[in-house]
């Protein structure tokens, strides 16, 4: 009767230990399913935007660029661009997967050195549900829009030149 008893414990542990070892399973799976699905949904959602300069400006004009969203709706976004002695930047928002269109962006401070070339600075992007993309930087996610936005208008010496309202939560600078 004891090796009854033994043997029923025995096949308990290892049934107990096989139970353990396949709702560790599941819980792998369903989180390598969520984050699969988070990966398909941000791909989906995330803006991608493609400007490209289509001419020199003349001194003290808007610049021309053509812009056109491959990705997810651009709820908001925010461009810096440099040529010549001139800074440039404005605000957009596409619609999703919108064709190229052009736009201008007004130069908003003289530059503290000549670029020869023009030249995208900064440009940031937030999808519809809210999270700010990095478009420069390999899409990389913000996650403080705010300290980004200072860190790089900071850098490119344009702290109280320019504001961007939808990406500092601030409201817009008067001039």
């Amino acid at each position: 009767m004891e090796q009854v008893a033994v043997i029923l414990s025995a096949v308990s542990v290892v049934l107990s230990a096989l139970a353990a070892v396949f709702a560790f399973q599941a819980a792998a799976t369903a989180g390598n399913a969520k984050h699969d699905a988070d990966r398909r949904w941000d791909d989906m959602v995330r803006p991608r935007p493609r400007l490209a300069f289509t001419a020199p400006p003349s001194p003290n004009q808007p610049i021309e660029v053509e812009v056109e969203n491959l990705g997810g709706t651009l709820a908001a976004g925010a461009v810096i661009a440099i040529y010549g002695e001139e800074l440039y930047a404005s605000e957009l928002t596409l619609p999703e997967k919108a064709p190229a269109r052009r736009m201008t962006l007004p130069p908003v401070l003289k530059a503290w050195q000549k670029a020869r070339q023009p030249a995208f600075l900064m440009m940031a992007a937030r999808d519809v549900s809210g999270r700010w993309w990095d478009c420069l930087d390999g899409m990389k996610v913000i996650k403080d829009p705010r300290r980004w936005l200072d860190a790089h208008l900071k850098e490119l010496r344009l702290q109280g030149a320019v504001s961007f309202p939808e990406l500092s939560g601030a409201p817009p600078h008067r001039r």
